[in-house]
């Protein structure tokens, strides 16, 4: 079973944290509270809140890929996930998979996925801190990132998946092409700087598009020193929003 624990100032925190660790969103898991946390008094004796998120089966997420992944996209991959997937039922749950096995059964369900959305790709790995980063090139990439890298999260999704299902430990692996979630950290950085400004310049608050946990991970870090604005999350997934407020807001703002 592929779960992590995080532990946060909020039970919000932790969750977040947990999904990025994990690498899915709050449709893709179970979330169990352990331990709501507290204050404390006058600031002594806080205790942080604990989460337990784990990632469901396949079967139970595949409407929620619906939207991640184009439709005759996952049309066209369907089958084969799903015969990957029955390969790895037979593994045996006791048995631990090692790095060399998950960059293997990667690549291998990658270059199967790939083939079916008629790309034939190049991959790069490498391993750092016991994850596996593998770089996917060649002709068509755009198709692989998708929308606001929507397709390349959820084939990153599915390997997990199909790499851990039958173990009892967890192997993370990452994908990337053409240094996207390099781009895109860059691109969220400078939005960040941009409707801070927005904010300070109009004392309002500026909320910014729906985005996913990692996307608003960044925006609140680029933001976090700023002497001008502060940053919080509202709403709930997949329309949770970060709000750049700025701190000398215009006290007539309702």
């Amino acid at each position: 079973m592929m779960s992590v624990e995080k532990t946060g100032k909020t039970i919000d925190d932790a969750i977040t944290d947990a999904l990025i660790e994990i690498g899915a969103t709050t449709e893709q898991v179970d979330i169990e509270v352990l331990d709501k946390g507290s204050k404390g008094f006058l600031g002594l004796g806080a205790k942080y809140a604990r989460v337990r998120v784990t990632l469901k089966e396949l079967s139970d997420t595949q409407d929620k890929l619906q939207s991640a992944l184009e439709k005759d996209v996952l049309v066209e991959i369907e089958e084969t996930i799903k015969e990957d997937l029955k390969e790895n039922d037979e593994v045996n749950i006791n048995v631990n998979v090692n790095i060399d096995t998950a960059i293997q059964i990667s690549l291998e369900f990658l270059k199967s996925v790939l083939k079916e959305m008629d790309i034939e790709p190049n991959f790069e790995t490498k391993i750092e801190k016991d994850r596996v980063y593998i770089n996917i090139s060649g002709d068509k990439m755009g198709m692989v990132i998708g929308k606001r890298g929507d397709t390349l999260d959820a084939l990153q999704y599915l390997t997990n998946i199909v790499v851990n299902k039958g173990h009892n430990d967890y192997v993370k692996v990452m994908l990337d092409t053409e240094n996207y979630r390099s781009r895109r950290e860059e691109t969220l950085r400078k939005v960040a700087y941009k409707f801070a400004k927005k904010a300070t310049q109009t004392k309002r608050p500026v909320i910014l598009e729906p985005m996913n946990p990692y996307d608003r991970r960044i925006i609140h870090a680029a933001l976090q020193e700023s002497h001008q604005v502060k940053t919080h999350s509202e709403g709930k997934e997949p329309f949770r929003r970060v709000v750049i407020t700025p701190l000398n807001i215009n006290k007539s703002y309702k």
